[in-house]
């Protein structure tokens, strides 16, 4: 059967004076995007697609390397557009903002798209991959995205699936049932 997977990007160098869509990976960040890349080989993909952030390229670039795959940029993979909202003071706050956007999809909570706005280009840019490539398709992104995407078609709780993301974490997606895998986390084991 063949997989979608859905790759959150690895942890970035967080710089609150320059907008998160510019971050870059930190240390720490390019060895754990190694260690995942060690979890993607039994795939059989033909490259990695990944948005335009640098920090998803970077990631991307990681992966492609240790699985000997080219990587493609893709537009419309990138993060729900919130270029334009300031560094929040505390993880408090960012996640109150976050639940907002899950629970109001079509209203502009913050950023300069809705949830259902992001939701519906990301899920183009994914139907545009799938088309795209015959094999398993490994998509490094963003984990908002990733939880509107899959909370559309795999029904799941937005805001408590997106709370169990780490940077970086891959999920797997049947594509014949787009039955979801658990969130697998380099250097854990699977539940």
């Amino acid at each position: 059967m063949r997989k979608l997977v859905l790759v959150r990007h690895s942890q970035p160098r967080i710089e609150r004076d320059v907008p998160a869509a510019k971050w870059r990976l930190s240390e720490l960040g390019r060895c754990r995007a190694e260690s995942l890349a060690a979890r993607l080989r039994g795939y059989r993909a033909n490259l990695v697609w990944c948005s335009r952030e640098p920090k998803a390229v970077e990631t991307a670039e990681i992966i492609g390397s240790a699985l000997d795959l080219p990587i493609r940029v893709k537009d419309g993979l990138e993060e729900h557009h919130r270029g334009n909202v300031p560094f929040f003071p505390t993880t408090q706050e960012f996640e109150q903002a976050i639940e907002a956007f899950f629970a109001r999809p079509s209203r502009l909570v913050f950023g300069s798209e809705t949830a259902s706005q992001a939701r519906d280009r990301f899920t183009a840019a994914i139907d545009a991959v799938l088309d795209a490539d015959s094999g398993d398709c490994i998509v490094v992104t963003h984990g908002t995205v990733i939880t509107l995407y899959l909370a559309q078609v795999a029904d799941i709780q937005p805001t408590s699936f997106w709370r169990e993301l780490r940077t970086p974490c891959l999920v797997e997606v049947g594509l014949s049932d787009m039955r979801v895998g658990p969130i697998v986390v380099p250097g854990e084991r699977e539940p």
